[in-house]
């Protein structure tokens, strides 16, 4: 089973570079129904929410998110369908934030 969905990933991400949408977006759904236990229904879960928000259909896009995150919370592709929405994260701006409000506060305790 993980050959065939290797093999429908490759051919929807042939379809994403080449801009057919409803081609990719059939493919990527075919791997979710069809080999839903293989290791690239995360992927396939990305690319939808991915196509989703290119073609303006955001609703859609969150529906895919959600049911990426509930499922796969720590993974890769998780983090980078959150990019996707949230175009401002970056876990290295978030600690380097954290880092900076850090110091903020040891030079303020200082004064004390």
């Amino acid at each position: 089973e993980d050959i065939l969905a290797a093999k429908e990933m490759y051919i929807a991400r042939h379809y994403l570079k080449k801009e057919k949408w409803i081609a990719a977006i059939n493919r990527l759904k075919f791997v979710l129904e069809k080999y839903e236990t293989t290791m690239y229904v995360e992927e396939a879960l990305h690319r939808l929410v991915e196509i989703h928000y290119k073609i303006g259909l955001e609703e859609e896009a969150k529906k895919y998110a959600k049911t990426l995150g509930y499922n796969y919370q720590s993974s890769e592709w998780y983090k980078q369908s959150y990019k996707i929405f949230n175009k401002d994260y970056s876990p290295k701006k978030r600690k380097a934030q954290k880092d900076k409000e850090k110091k903020l506060l040891d030079k303020i305790k200082s004064f004390f």
